[in-house]
């Protein structure tokens, strides 16, 4: 089953996914991305529902290909302790979402929202 798609930060579409708890994707973001982000974040917050904000990881490594592995290699040193520090962040972050309603995953490489509903 696909999941609806919204073009732009229509808040009136999205609140009606919301409130019938439907997972959906927003797409056509690309100047105001980190705004629609906390705007989607606000709204689920604001229906007394807790969310959990995740990167889409895979398709910047996919985007990222021979290039990025020689970037990575060279900046090994660098990359294990900001690795590690990540993980540390990630888990607090998740402890702190546990068992979200909802959970926005951001794909930075084409500016658009997954946000799927958990529960």
């Amino acid at each position: 089953m696909t999941s609806p798609i919204i073009t732009g930060l229509n808040k009136a579409e999205i609140i009606k996914l919301l409130l019938n708890k439907s997972s959906f994707e927003v797409i056509g973001l690309r100047g105001s991305f980190t705004a629609s982000i906390k705007s989607v974040e606000n709204e689920i917050e604001r229906l007394g529902l807790k969310c959990r904000v995740k990167s889409d990881m895979k398709g910047a490594i996919a985007q990222g290909g021979i290039l990025g592995t020689f970037i990575g290699a060279a900046s090994l040193p660098v990359g294990v302790a900001l690795a590690a520090a990540a993980t540390l962040a990630s888990t607090g972050h998740t402890l702190a979402t546990y068992n979200p309603d909802y959970e926005i995953i951001k794909d930075y490489i084409n500016k658009k929202l997954r946000v799927v509903y958990k529960k």
